[in-house]
């Protein structure tokens, strides 16, 4: 009976020694394993995706189109480029067969608890399949 206890202790030595041998080298139980000498800092550490830029900021104050601005738009001839140039990112670009259409609004509240719409500007500018200007339609109500 000695013998069979001392056997199953001798196996259970032999087995914790070999499971301590296979894991000393992995680095399971240590945080300080020693990484690659010939691997740079940098090149140990994770590289970060950029951030996407953020879009241009709209201008919100004011008008969408004073009339020098809408004088500018020849059809035939402007560009969507030139448009975005004038008036900026749109609030709504409308594709339809042929047509692609910009759609810029502004509205202009006044009041502080009970919020009053004083003013309402909708610019529609409508582009062929070839990004120039078919036409456009300017309208306001209000102050």
């Amino acid at each position: 009976m000695l013998h069979a206890s001392g056997s199953r202790r001798v196996c259970a030595m032999v087995c914790l020694a070999a499971l301590t041998a296979l894991t000393a080298g992995c680095g399971i139980f240590s945080g300080s394993k020693e990484p690659d000498p010939g691997m740079s800092p940098a090149a140990r550490l994770p590289v970060p995706e950029p951030a996407p830029s953020p879009p241009p900021l709209r201008f919100t104050g004011g008008q969408i189109a004073d009339e020098e601005r809408l004088k500018t738009l020849v059809q035939g001839k402007t560009t969507k480029a030139e448009v975005r140039e004038l008036f900026g990112l749109p609030q709504e670009v409308v594709v339809s067969p042929g047509v692609e259409s910009f759609i810029y609004y502004r509205d202009r509240t006044s009041g502080f608890f009970s919020r009053t719409t004083e003013r309402v500007e909708m610019l529609t500018v409508r582009f062929d399949n070839r990004g120039i200007l078919k036409d456009f339609e300017y309208r306001y109500s209000g102050k």
